[in-house]
């Protein structure tokens, strides 16, 4: 679904991911704000949108942007708005401590919709496994499934851990070691009661804990998420202005939903399902994304590109690719 727009709105493509929360709460509280948000399953979607023209900016991970950038799928893509946020985390048995510990085991990588090999979750998996001295194709059993379907394979005990940002990881992990529910005819008593063995007791490892060593940001947050456009959009200054007034919104945004999560978290979940539902995006909780908030699960910082995060953000991004970024790729907007 995408919103109404006046003509000079830009249309800016999405995931179904976290760092769309400030966005669909500034479009809800400023229904006039200039932009149309197209919804779309895969990152690997946003090449054709940008190439015609249907997008003009797309908000989404920066070192999927990166990517684009440096193999040549969006040659003139650039990092305009940074979002430094905290999400991304491996829910894992209780016996696994560290990404180590799953050497030989088999662990999820998610998408929202799809199964999500090479997305956000797959990239950061990766990279954190390397950090820790794995290589996940030779030491693990990975298995690429949509969401829902990986987290019930964990919660089964079929899998020893998935990759999966929050809220999604805080309501696994609060939904681990819980007895499935009283179905009559399947695993039922006859007061009702389930019988069934409860799911195996689950933690959440701090994927931001993995990356250190990088000053620029701070404790347990990572330049995850952020605004992108073409070189060719930036150079229309009118068009630069309005993706400013978007980032500012969104900017503020996020720090009301940060500040008052109860508040805003049911706005943001009932909008997200507007936008995203049609795609086959799960409906997140507004209880669960106020707690995820309130626990720190889940933390925004919004912020331009300067230099001095220049030289940790491209190390940053290089060692999630395994190559380095181009230095037009960080110039940033304005």
């Amino acid at each position: 679904m995408a919103s109404a727009a006046s003509p000079r709105s830009l249309s800016i493509a999405a995931t179904p991911n976290p760092h769309v929360f400030p966005l669909v709460l500034a479009m809800s509280l400023n229904p006039s704000l200039p932009v149309k948000l197209l919804a779309v399953a895969e990152s690997r979607e946003f090449d054709s949108l940008l190439a015609l023209g249907h997008a003009d900016a797309i908000l989404a991970m920066t070192y999927i942007a990166a990517q684009k950038r440096v193999s040549g799928a969006v040659d003139d893509l650039r990092l305009h708005t940074i979002t430094t946020w905290r999400g991304f985390f491996q829910v894992a048995a209780e016996d696994v401590r560290t990404l180590r510990d799953l050497k030989g085991r088999t662990t999820i990588v998610s998408g929202p919709v799809g199964p999500g090999r090479g997305g956000g979750g797959d990239l950061i998996f990766q990279a954190a496994a390397r950090r820790q001295g794995l290589d996940p194709s030779r030491d693990m059993h990975v298995e690429y499934l949509p969401v829902a379907q990986g987290a019930m394979r964990v919660l089964a005990g079929k899998a020893a851990a998935i990759t999966i940002p929050s809220p999604g990881s805080t309501g696994l992990v609060m939904r681990s070691g819980m007895r499935p529910p009283a179905s009559p005819g399947l695993g039922a008593s006859a007061d009702g009661k389930p019988i069934g063995a409860p799911s195996p007791r689950l933690i959440a490892i701090d994927l931001q804990a993995v990356f250190s060593g990088y000053r620029s940001f701070l404790a347990g947050q990572l330049p995850l998420g952020g605004f992108h456009a073409t070189e060719r959009m930036l150079a229309d200054a009118e068009k630069r202005r309005t993706l400013n007034r978007i980032t500012q919104a969104y900017g503020d945004a996020a720090e009301k939903l940060t500040a008052e999560p109860d508040r805003y978290a049911p706005i943001v979940a009932a909008a997200y399902s507007r936008f995203f539902g049609h795609i086959g995006a799960g409906n997140p909780s507004g209880p669960l994304l106020a707690r995820s908030l309130t626990a720190g699960d889940l933390v925004y910082r919004t912020a331009r590109p300067t230099k001095a995060d220049g030289k940790d953000l491209a190390a940053f991004l290089g060692e999630i690719l395994g190559k380095p970024v181009p230095a037009e790729f960080l110039a940033g907007g304005g």
